[in-house]
């Protein structure tokens, strides 16, 4: 069939043709990453060959697979199944390069992190620098240092089906069992989670408005389900009462003090725009100390200015003080504002240096992003969530000078209104 000039399938045609040149584009790119490249990098390789080269569409279903991966000088190798995960970056038309669940069929340690056989490949997609959440869980582990179990993460270069995927952070999963959270669930023990998307199988919405998600054990009964919504409403009925700030009786006797400032902080100093209490907010009952825990922290991909909306991406001015409903009414309470300054002064020091941290790893990791953004065009690129001043950062290092910058501004302001009181207004 011919086409005229000025007919009107001429767009349609040239439409189609970009599209066709930009997928080759594409496949190229992955077929010219290699192995050896990524290792030229010192970057470590987890090669994934799925079960009769199946793709990995959903988050829903699991296709079988066989991994090997190499560290230290040994290399280990088995079954296991792999899904996608997450949400706003399955969603989101911009954010090409998709997160997975992996499960091996037997726990393993990899890249030296402890044993387990749940693991999330996180792709950072929505972070040009890919550090963000590596920097959250640096401050929980190095800075703060509560002694409770924490995340941690690897880079890794991710191969699927002889094909480069990218630069992802093999990070250890939220989970209640051995080197994650240790909770006898058999006691009364439970993890859940604050998240606006009612898609687990136990969810409620506390009458503060808040939404709340049973993430283990997972297979519950009616019974217990109904058992832990009662205990979570009675414990926030508890801190609005009026006289939540009663040392005996108030919000003390359930919920650990300690865990909510610190987790406070880090997702107030990193101004974590889901940590209003409406996504990755996670707490947990421990049946041994009686008591509600806040965290572990979770996913901070769009912390650190790296957002263009609801003032998160500005260095000055609360956040979860002022938005999320629990810790609104935590702040109410003298004894609080004060732990929190407590806690704050005693580690000021290093969260003043702790910029020096993500300098520093993007030192070791610029080779293996280099890589990763030959292929995913993500710097100097349109991207959600749209940081201010993305179209004049050009290079990697002009995004680490931005998170870094931010990061020392966001300590001089709280510093300052911290020191001043401002926390207990």
């Amino acid at each position: 069939m011919s086409i005229k000039r000025y007919s009107p399938a001429f767009p349609v045609f040239i439409v189609l043709a970009m599209l066709v040149m930009a997928i080759m584009i594409l496949l190229s790119l992955h077929s010219h990453i290699t192995p050896q490249k990524c290792e030229a990098s010192g970057t470590p390789i987890l090669f994934i060959e799925t079960e009769s080269g199946k793709k990995i569409k959903t988050k829903e279903k699991y296709v079988k697979a066989v991994y090997s991966i190499s560290y230290g000088g040994e290399t280990l190798s088995g079954k296991c199944k792999i899904r996608g995960r997450g949400n706003t970056t399955w969603k989101t038309r911009e954010l090409y390069k998709k997160p997975y669940l992996l499960k091996l069929d037997k726990a393993a340690s990899l890249l030296g992190l402890p044993e387990a056989e749940k693991w999330v490949l996180m792709a950072n997609t929505a972070d040009k620098t890919s550090l963000r959440n590596a920097y959250a869980y640096y401050l929980a582990n190095n800075v703060w240092k509560s002694g409770l179990w924490t995340p941690d993460a690897k880079f890794l270069a991710l191969f699927v089906n002889g094909r480069y995927e990218g630069l992802y952070a093999l990070t250890e999963k939220i989970d209640i069992g051995p080197n994650r959270l240790s909770l006898n669930t058999e006691d009364g023990s439970f993890l859940f989670e604050v998240r606006s998307q009612k898609n687990k199988a136990w969810n409620f919405k506390s009458k503060q408005d808040v939404s709340f998600s049973i993430r283990q054990p997972e297979n519950s009964s009616k019974e217990k389900f109904e058992a832990q919504q009662n205990f979570i409403q009675q414990v926030e009925d508890v801190l609005f009462s009026d006289d939540f700030a009663d040392k005996e009786n108030g919000w003390q006797k359930y919920l650990d003090a300690q865990s909510f400032a610190d987790w406070y902080l880090i997702n107030e100093f990193t101004k974590n725009h889901d940590a209003r209490f409406q996504a990755s907010c996670y707490l947990y009952y421990d049946s041994n100390s009686k008591k509600v825990y806040m965290g572990p922290i979770w996913d901070f991909d769009i912390s650190c200015g790296n957002i263009n909306y609801d003032g998160c991406e500005n260095p000055e001015g609360f956040w979860v003080k002022e938005e999320s409903q629990w810790f609104k009414r935590l702040f109410e309470d003298p004894f609080f504002a004060n732990l929190v300054k407590e806690r704050w002064n005693s580690k000021r020091e290093l969260l003043r240096n702790s910029s020096e941290w993500i300098q520093m790893s993007a030192e070791e990791i610029e080779g293996p992003i280099m890589i990763n953004d030959s292929l995913w065009k993500n710097i100097g690129h349109r991207q959600w969530p749209h940081a201010p001043g993305w179209k004049k950062r050009k290079t990697f290092a002009a995004e680490v000078n931005y998170f870094s910058d931010w990061v020392t501004k966001r300590f001089e302001w709280m510093d300052k209104a911290i020191n001043e009181s401002e926390v207990q207004k």
